[in-house]
């Protein structure tokens, strides 16, 4: 009985939540660590010419499109809770609003910073990631060493179809999905981001990651105004472009700035963020538009496209090959 005893209590500590729980393999990224730096692997998929490149402890998720290089993701091997590129500290401001976070649905995966991230410090939350590409999916697990948990969970849909199909609600909505260098455009209209409120639940947010091009600006800011009563903005503090983008946060509860900041403060608190909210919230804050003179973008009338045109010439970056095209933040 002892021994049974004894062997059953190795078997618990083996299994151990935080080990089962943990949204990576921590011994992929242990192995993708003791690689050199460089290029790792180039993957076609059937939606986009994926590069996975190394430098030092950093491992980068990259597109290709028409020779422009575009950084999507990047990871921290030595560090599960660091956020290399800014950008997702900016989106994790939205955490402040909602009274509770007990489920959060992210829309892009890229290597899975932003899902993983508030999977660490929202423990109580199910997290529900959607991505496309399969080839990412394949590319996050293979690489970065993302799996799936109770709580952690990586769905192959198109965005849209996915709200379609599921009413939520949620409390926390991450837009996050690029294809090649812009945002679908059925993911920058009236529609989607009427679909987007609906999905939340009561005091939920939505993030949203726009790219500052101007005459694309003005239209999603537009449009975004017609859907949404309150919106903050903030730079995300990427360096690596000319011009940053821009996270949106769209709230359904309205709060003084007073208000926004003993949320944050009290958020902190609570979720012991590593990237510190009410910091974010200082530096971070831009002045919100006050009438973008841009088109309404609706199902029928999207020209995003033609519209990024404007500022497309932003996004360039080196050779996906190179670790010092993209120089660090």
């Amino acid at each position: 009985m002892l021994v049974v005893l004894l062997v059953s209590c190795e078997l618990l500590l083996q299994t151990s939540p935080v080990q089962a729980e943990d949204p990576f393999d921590s011994n992929i990224r242990a192995e993708m660590l003791r690689r050199k730096s460089g290029q790792i692997a180039h993957i076609e998929s059937v939606y986009n010419d994926i590069f996975v490149i190394k430098d030092a402890s950093i491992l980068k998720l990259a597109f290709q499109w028409n020779g422009w290089h575009l950084p999507e993701s990047q990871v921290n091997l030595a560090d599960p809770d660091d956020l290399p590129m800014l950008y997702p500290r900016a989106m994790s401001i939205a955490a402040i609003y909602p009274q509770d976070i007990k489920r959060v649905l992210v829309l892009g995966l890229g290597a899975g910073s932003i899902p993983v991230y508030l999977n660490r410090f929202l423990p109580d939350a199910t997290i529900d990631t959607v991505e496309l590409d399969p080839g990412v999916i394949d590319v996050a697990k293979k690489y970065f060493g993302l799996r799936e948990t109770n709580s952690f969970h990586l769905i192959e849909s198109d965005a849209r179809v996915f709200l379609n199909r599921h009413t939520g609600p949620y409390d926390l909505i991450v837009v996050d999905a690029f294809t090649g260098s812009y945002i679908p455009f059925h993911l920058m209209t009236k529609e989607f981001y009427q679909l987007v409120h609906d999905r939340l639940a009561p005091h939920g947010v939505a993030a949203l990651n726009i790219v500052p091009s101007e005459k694309l600006f003005d239209s999603n800011v537009r449009t975004l105004k017609l859907v949404f009563d309150n919106l903050d903005f903030f730079n995300s503090g990427d360096k690596i472009f000319s011009l940053s983008n821009v996270i949106v946060l769209g709230r359904l509860d309205p709060f003084t700035e007073a208000e926004t900041l003993q949320r944050a403060v009290a958020a902190q608190d609570r979720y012991k963020f590593r990237f510190d909210l009410t910091q974010l919230l200082a530096i971070r804050r831009i002045e919100t538009p006050k009438a973008p003179k841009g088109e309404v973008l609706t199902d029928d009338f999207a020209p995003a496209d033609v519209f990024d045109a404007y500022g497309r010439r932003y996004r360039r970056q080196g050779q996906p090959d190179d670790p010092q095209a993209n120089p660090p933040q």
